[in-house]
């Protein structure tokens, strides 16, 4: 949502409401102690009229309460994505992305200015910045013409840095974030295991690597997916293989999110797709391993790297899994930018390297090898038969989702990352 914001216009600005918590309305009686320095019997306690900081309820009553502000103030949506909304008034277009109190608020100069003093007038309390260069701990950064964007996250790098760097520094220089051909196995009776104070430390260390995949860093979705297998038990190969991806993220710390729009003439915004799977990869479970990326207008916008819900029994079947997973990701992906009025050229390009799974998505006979396959998949068809997507094959080696599905070499990594992901300094 953040992504596609940015691209619909580089104009923008962070809006937070103070004290944001104190707005809410309870919809229960509560009651609670007298503070210190109140006057008061040991019998008397308050009942609360408004929210406030500490309640279970506060962050549920304040959305209600924004929510019911912006429908009052004419904007429209919460539909696609409970947290994106629109407005469209004679000074132009606006989008107003919410996270909890900090918002987001991009399109027209003039219209944005309008936004904000008409919510003004419902008495919040607005700390406004007219630079659009941190939200949600992500560090935004665009050209000087405004034609190019970087998403990255070095506050959280710099954390990992000060509580890993001492475990991760005598280590060499790494191309790639995980060891090729390397998968995590978890640990069997009688094998070693690393001490609790270091599963704890693997623990925090692959969550922190988690939420660098999740906004700026898809090129080491695949490793990271890998470590948090043994999240509850780890063998010291996981703890070092955890120690080198940081150490690559460390020194490819000024790698960040590669926002580039095609340039395009035409009003309909076109998206494409990639899909993947690495049949069987799971050498514990034999369960195959789903990776896609989507890209809106050349800039990736989602991507997956994920273990399938159970075991296939073909290639073919492990692709078609894959598909169907990006699949429900591009329905949602339409839906967002459908309720922010962009046009989408339809069908959407959805790219496999598997006849196989190209056949199973654009026929409906049921063979000895498919007829076993769980039906929630078979909804591809109906995609691809309702003109929603279009699914065309690709070689494997110009598959960009591979990067998803497996740990590679450094020159085929380079090649699928450089299309996601950017150095901050080519700005």
């Amino acid at each position: 949502m953040i992504i596609a914001m940015i691209i619909w216009s580089m104009n923008g600005k962070l809006v937070d409401v103070e004290t944001a918590f104190l707005y809410g309305d309870l919809d229960e009686e509560i009651f609670m102690e007298c503070p210190d320095g109140m006057r008061s019997s040991r019998n008397e306690c308050l009942r609360l009229n408004k929210s406030i900081y500490g309640l279970v309820q506060a962050a549920r009553s304040w959305n209600k309460k924004i929510v019911e502000i912006l429908k009052k103030k004419g904007f429209k949506g919460g539909m696609a994505d409970p947290c994106l909304w629109t407005r469209t008034t004679e000074k132009g277009t606006v989008f107003l992305g919410i996270y909890v109190d900090d918002n987001l608020i991009v399109g027209n100069e003039s219209a944005i200015k309008e936004a904000i003093e008409s919510l003004k007038e419902e008495r919040l309390i607005l700390k406004v910045d007219d630079y659009l260069n941190d939200y949600i701990s992500c560090e935004i950064l665009f050209s000087e013409n405004k034609d190019m964007a970087w998403i990255g996250q070095p506050h959280l790098i710099k954390k990992m840095e000060e509580k890993f760097g001492h475990l991760y520094g005598d280590l060499q220089t790494y191309m790639m974030p995980g060891t090729p051909g390397f998968r995590v196995i978890r640990p069997k009776d009688g094998e070693d295991m690393i001490s609790k104070h270091d599963q704890k430390l693997y623990r925090s260390g692959v969550g922190a690597l988690l939420f660098l995949v999740k906004h700026s860093r898809p090129d080491i979705a695949n490793s990271v997916r890998e470590l948090s297998k043994v999240l509850d038990g780890a063998h010291p190969a996981a703890f070092k293989e955890m120690l080198c991806v940081m150490r690559y993220v460390s020194d490819t710390k000024d790698l960040g999110l590669k926002i580039q729009p095609n340039k395009n003439e035409d009003e309909m915004w076109d998206i494409v797709v990639y899909t993947d799977s690495d049949y069987a990869g799971d050498e514990d479970t034999r369960i195959s391993v789903s990776g896609f990326v989507i890209y809106v207008m050349g800039v990736p916008v989602c991507w997956k790297s994920k273990a399938q819900n159970h075991v296939t029994l073909s290639s073919s079947e492990a692709e078609f899994v894959a598909l169907s997973e990006a699949a429900k990701e591009i329905k949602f992906v339409v839906q967002i930018l459908e309720s922010m009025d962009i046009k989408v050229k339809k069908p959407v390009i959805v790219r496999v390297d598997n006849n196989g799974a190209i056949f199973m998505s654009e026929n409906v006979a049921v063979t000895g090898k498919t007829k076993h396959m769980d039906i929630r998949y078979h909804f591809v068809r109906e995609f691809v038969e309702d003109g929603l997507i279009k699914i065309v094959f690709v070689k494997t080696k110009e598959n960009d989702a591979d990067v998803f599905t497996k740990n590679l070499g450094s020159d085929l990594h380079s090649k699928h990352s450089s299309k996601m992901i950017t150095w901050k300094v080519m700005l």
